[in-house]
């Protein structure tokens, strides 16, 4: 998922990010493996610098970027069970405030 023009208070926030992913979990029946990573870097890089997280799933993981500059986010959700990928895109845009978000679905 790509999100466009995102609340700039919420991708700058890790509290906010990771109450995404422990909502994220209950909304798509999602067994976690471990607890998340979620860092912000890339201080020496404006185009780059933002919170990134990486989180091991039973049969996948999620992945993000939240570049600041830009306020958007990018959002990865690997697995191997089907699921119906409209929850997430909603749940995600109202979460972060996006003013548009592009998905893009890959069935393997």
């Amino acid at each position: 998922m790509d999100l466009l023009d995102c609340d700039p208070k919420v991708i700058r926030s890790k509290k906010k990010i990771l109450q995404y992913l422990k909502e994220l979990y209950r909304l798509l029946k999602i067994k976690r493996y471990g607890k998340p990573i979620c860092k912000r870097f890339a201080l020496d890089n404006p185009y780059a610098t933002g919170f990134s997280l990486v989180q091991l799933i039973e049969r996948g993981s999620l992945t993000g970027h939240f570049p600041e500059l830009w306020n958007r986010g990018f959002i990865n959700i690997f697995s191997c069970r089907l699921f119906n990928e409209r929850k997430p895109t909603d749940f995600t845009k109202k979460i972060f405030g996006a003013k548009k978000i592009k998905n893009r679905v890959l069935i393997r």
